[in-house]
């Protein structure tokens, strides 16, 4: 009868700490959520092409005189990347040109070759 009981309480521990490790891993997962919407290059959780402006950020003259809603997230980039007489402060919207891309050269050598004449 003893061991009955003592297995009782046994299984009664087992489930009961389980069951909070399970809520603490909901928990967990839940916080550690981020909220795109509101991600910006300054929090520095946004990696796409550009940058981007989110409310919160810093706004500096230029980025008001665009005349943008800044209720909401820009993505943008240097004036200076289109025309390089423009004006180092201004900003347009877009993700800018893409990269220009780098010249083919001839190798010396075989790629697998680890001694070059």
């Amino acid at each position: 009868m003893r061991a009955r009981r003592t297995l009782k309480r046994i299984v009664a521990g087992a489930l009961l700490s389980g069951g909070v490790a399970m809520a603490g891993f909901g928990l967990a997962a839940g916080s550690a959520q981020a909220d795109p919407d509101h991600c910006s290059t300054r929090t520095g959780c946004y990696h796409g092409p550009g940058m981007r402006w989110c409310p919160g950020d810093y706004i500096w003259p230029a980025l008001r005189a665009t005349g943008w809603d800044l209720s909401e997230c820009h993505v943008y980039h240097l004036a200076i990347l289109d025309n390089p007489n423009a004006d180092p402060n201004a900003v347009v919207e877009g993700p800018g040109p893409a990269p220009l891309p780098i010249p083919a050269t001839p190798r010396a050598c075989p790629p697998i070759s680890f001694m070059c004449p």
